[in-house]
This record gives structure tokens, sequence and C-alpha cells, in this order.
């Protein structure tokens, strides 16, 4: 949660650039608390169908991915804006 504002900051940011930050909610038990928490967010969150539980290494992850589905970085722990933007920029 409390990156939530660089996550927001970099959504509004790259835009432009076809950039797209989606949050992805893991934890099924916690969905009244996780929509209420990202309420007055810019960028879609998905509920979890059970694919990628297995793949989160760490709260919160970041993964990079690109057009095609490939993962291009991983990231564990939490990030500013600035730090978001330098592993945008590393790949547009």
């Amino acid at each position: 949660m409390e990156e939530m504002p660089a996550l927001e900051g970099l959504n509004k940011k790259y835009t432009a650039k076809k950039v797209a930050v989606i949050g992805l909610l893991l934890d099924p038990h916690r969905e009244k608390w996780a929509l209420q928490a990202v309420k007055d967010t810019t960028f879609p969150h998905l509920k979890d169908d059970g694919r990628f539980a297995d793949h989160v290494f760490g709260v919160p992850q970041t993964l990079i991915v690109d057009k095609n589905g490939q993962i291009l970085d991983i990231v564990v722990g939490m990030r500013s804006l600035q730090e978001f933007s330098a592993l945008a920029d590393k790949y547009l």
C-alpha cells in the first residue's frame, strides 16, 4: 500500500508511452479490503485466478512485461517513482 502513490505516478507519467500499470490481488480473502484500498487509483486491478501466486517471491513484487507477455524483469520490494521510472525507461 505504501508503494501505491509511486505506481499511480508511474501510470500517469507513462500512459502516453503506452506503459501500463496493473495491480494484482493475490489473496481472494482480502478482496473487500483491497477494493477499498485501490478505489482512488487510475490503473486497473485484477484478481489472480491461481496462476500467478506461485510466481510471487515477495510482496510487493513488480514484473516488467513486454507487449508479447514476456517477463523482462522482476523486482521484489518497494520502489519509488524515480526507481520505477528508471526501470520503465530501461525497456522503452
